[in-house]
């Protein structure tokens, strides 16, 4: 008995065809563009306008600062000419040059107190900054994958990332695979009547100010 490999061979192709084509038929890839998403979200335009609002309150608090160690530099400027000053008796230029140094010591401490001031709130800023964005890219996260499971796609890929180069990772998308906008949609379906509460955008922590000059979250 003669086997026909050529017809036995076809055969096999046609079926690893249709097992392909089948697997094919299956997978559905679909893309998102994050820097979209971030942006459109309301969540993120609420937790930029409460950043915005506590860099003022930290601003408001550094003029508070520098007007007390401009009337610091002030006394010791006047102490300090008046140490100088010839028509005054030797007692008087000698008490003010005595006063002038102590003075000079508390402008130091301020300047020092200004400098951790900075570098606390600096890193206090950045770090709230990192806390709301981390929390709202995970409810992204979590909204894309709820929605990729409910309409039973394989895979959604991020669009907006760049190679070394700086050019698009993805430079084409067939507008029916993008489901930028519809993510956009769920994500803003919660949106309040009131948008302006912040409160129900970030649960971020206030910042309060400490006697010291220092600041802890509450």
């Amino acid at each position: 008995m003669k086997y026909n490999m050529t017809g036995l061979w076809a055969a096999a192709m046609i079926g690893c065809w249709s097992l392909a084509g089948v697997q094919a038929a299956e997978t559905r890839i679909v893309f998102a563009n994050m820097d979209r998403l971030f942006g459109e979200f309301y969540k993120t335009k609420l937790a930029d306008t409460q950043l915005k609002e506590q860099a003022n309150q930290v601003m408001e608090e550094r003029k508070k600062l520098m007007a007390d160690f401009e009337k610091l530099q002030q006394d010791f400027n006047k102490l300090r000419d008046d140490a100088q000053n010839t028509a005054l008796n030797e007692d008087v230029r000698t008490q003010r040059r005595n006063a002038a140094e102590e003075k000079l010591v508390e402008v130091r401490d301020y300047e020092s107190k200004i400098r951790r001031f900075d570098d606390t709130r600096s890193k206090q800023m950045k770090d709230q900054q990192q806390r709301m964005r981390k929390r709202i890219v995970d409810e992204i996260r979590d909204t894309i994958q709820a929605y990729a499971r409910n309409q039973m796609y394989s895979a959604v890929l991020d669009t907006s990332g760049l190679t070394a180069n700086g050019v698009e990772e993805v430079l084409y998308i067939e507008p029916r695979v993008d489901i930028t906008s519809e993510i956009i949609d769920v994500l803003n379906r919660s949106r309040p009547a009131d948008a302006t509460d912040k409160s129900t955008a970030t649960n971020a922590a206030p910042v309060e100010k400490k006697s010291d000059g220092k600041t802890e979250k509450k």
